[in-house]
């Protein structure tokens, strides 16, 4: 019995410390700043650049795509608080959605898309001047690799 006990215990302690942490790295535009995987690749998706608006796609490191961050001057929409965007957002998407909430100067909704069944997680936060969006569409066979780093990534996320 002491014997298993051992077993057990070094089984369990080699397969905690052989999982890495995963190491984050923050990402800064002038309209939003993110923490995101390392491994992670952020791209602009168009090369023009404006002071109005930013879009950019992420990778993770095998090249999959697995994000968009976008940002647009406040200005520009037709909402003015995060509870009028937040309905609006509800009223208006095309997810099967499983989650929804509202705090502060941000709301986060997520759901399956009918279109593929891929799981997907969007976050928009209202800046002082920048209205900004995360968007993050995975596959269900990419669930353990991604899901333990949305939180971080999530709530790192900001709009200037």
């Amino acid at each position: 019995m002491q014997t298993l006990f051992v077993y057990l215990f070094l089984t369990i302690s080699s397969l905690l410390s052989s999982a890495q942490p995963t190491k984050f790295k923050r990402h800064q535009s002038p309209m939003f700043e993110i923490e995101l995987p390392v491994d992670m690749r952020v791209s602009k998706m168009y090369s023009d650049v404006s002071s109005d608006y930013c879009d950019y796609s992420i990778r993770t490191g095998d090249g999959y795509p697995i994000m968009e961050l976008h940002s647009l001057l406040s200005s520009r929409f037709s909402f003015s608080t995060i509870g009028e965007a937040y309905q609006s957002a509800i009223y208006s998407s095309n997810l099967n959605i499983t989650y929804k909430m509202q705090s502060g100067n941000y709301f986060v909704i997520s759901g399956f898309n009918p279109e593929n069944g891929n799981i997907v997680y969007w976050k928009r936060v209202l800046g002082k001047q920048y209205v900004s969006d995360m968007r993050i569409e995975y596959s269900q066979r990419r669930r353990d690799l991604i899901e333990p780093n949305i939180g971080r990534i999530a709530k790192s996320f900001r709009s200037k």
